[in-house]
């Protein structure tokens, strides 16, 4: 099969990513949630990388690494994003490999409505986890997906989208009985 996008599409910071990202949610009262994506970096010349944020929510203690040598990036806030310089710029055949890990806080994303802890957020990657606060279990989810549990006992939603669009994910949980 054959993709046709358009230029705009492919020069977009998401189409340089990989397609996984990790959603773990804190307790709903704090509206936060950790986010952890890799990355490769191939643009001849590129000297920075940034992590958009998206309107409503803030990022804080966000750390970029370099996976290729293991080194801490020193991240500094810019308009709408995070971002990070490289130790030089990429050359001609190369690639950067980093990983993103932030905190965020949305709190019309990531609230509690009565007893429920509620996440909606749209999901653009073709593969998503959400794995929800230990000691909550899953009532709805607006969106097909597999349901495992960690090592911890929490529950995981792992959400599959082969379309060029997102994916609008309404998840509900309470807390378990003790």
């Amino acid at each position: 099969m054959i993709w046709l996008l358009p230029l705009s599409f492919l020069q977009v910071h998401r189409a340089e990513q990989d397609r996984e990202i990790y959603y773990q949610l804190l307790e709903p009262e704090t509206h936060q949630f950790r986010i952890s994506h890799d990355f490769n970096v191939a643009k001849v010349g590129q000297k920075s990388v940034q992590s958009l944020i998206r309107k409503g929510s803030t990022a804080w203690n966000p750390r970029f690494f370099n996976l290729d040598t293991g080194e801490d990036l020193k991240a500094y806030p810019v308009e709408g994003a995070v971002q990070v310089d490289l130790a030089r710029p990429v050359g001609e055949g190369e690639s950067v490999r980093i990983r993103v890990q932030e905190t965020y806080t949305d709190p019309v994303g990531y609230k509690m409505e009565g007893e429920q802890l509620v996440w909606d957020r749209t999901l653009g990657r073709p593969r998503n986890q959400v794995t929800l606060p230990a000691g909550w279990m899953l009532t709805e989810s607006t969106v097909p997906a597999i349901i495992t549990l960690d090592a911890e006992g929490r529950v995981v939603c792992k959400f599959n989208n082969p379309r060029n669009d997102e994916l609008h994910v309404i998840l509900k949980a309470k807390k378990r009985p003790k």
